[in-house]
């Protein structure tokens, strides 16, 4: 199992005794080669002088197409998100000054592609503010199928469509040849897309040098021109 974690979220709230800091460590949790029984971890703490109680909750989530993440909280996504994983408890109390880990255990194995969030929400806040750790599984290795479905260059910007024909999410790579008005080859360009859901695609705009009048986009597997 391959496991990437990020940065955590860092809350600030407000209560009686002043600003009390809460954070939740990691906010992605992506893994390949998921299997049933596999755990994750993630951490909550707070800086505060009184206890503070902690709601937990699991829901589903998707891909717009400009690469931003929406919830989905109906019945049925809240239902398969429990069925799939477990909490092992829906609320948490984190002493003063304390931390504590949560741990989310894999029911079921019977998906491809699992995107699921766990809502992290500190009842004393005046702040309806919620922590979301999204949670990127699949049960299959490394494999990707990412390709470039439209890309145009306008004056400045090239924008693209990233397409995900394949079973897990990932990331498309590539590289940029940027050619200026005599036809010179003026900057080569590593480039790397966000994440794309299984089965999704994702608007993606690049911003140039003023100075480039064509590119080449060259991927692993083909190169075009524009």
């Amino acid at each position: 199992m391959r496991i990437l974690v990020t940065v955590s979220l860092v809350l600030f709230l407000t209560s009686g005794q002043g600003l009390a800091k809460v954070s939740v460590s990691p906010v992605i949790v992506e893994a390949t080669n998921v299997k049933k029984g596999d755990t994750f971890q993630v951490w909550c703490e707070q800086d505060g002088t009184t206890p503070l109680d902690i709601h937990l909750s699991l829901a589903l989530f998707d891909q717009n197409e400009d690469g931003s993440v929406y919830f989905l909280e109906d019945p049925h996504s809240i239902q398969r998100a429990g069925k799939v994983l477990s909490l092992g408890q829906e609320q948490l109390s984190l002493a003063p000054q304390g931390k504590s880990v949560l741990e989310i255990e894999v029911l079921q194995d019977d998906f491809t592609s699992f995107y699921a969030v766990l809502f992290v929400k500190p009842e004393q806040s005046a702040l309806h503010t919620r922590f979301a750790v999204l949670l990127l599984l699949s049960t299959q290795g490394l494999q990707e199928e990412m390709r470039v479905s439209a890309w145009e260059h306008r004056e400045q910007n090239l924008e693209l469509t990233i397409v995900n024909d394949g079973s897990r999410h990932g990331l498309w790579q590539g590289e940029l040849l940027l050619y200026d008005n005599q036809g010179n080859l003026g900057e080569k360009r590593s480039v790397q897309s966000g994440v794309v859901l299984a089965g999704r695609s994702r608007e993606w705009g690049i911003t140039l040098p003023a100075w480039v009048v064509k590119v080449e986009l060259t991927t692993s597997v083909q190169g075009v021109e524009r």
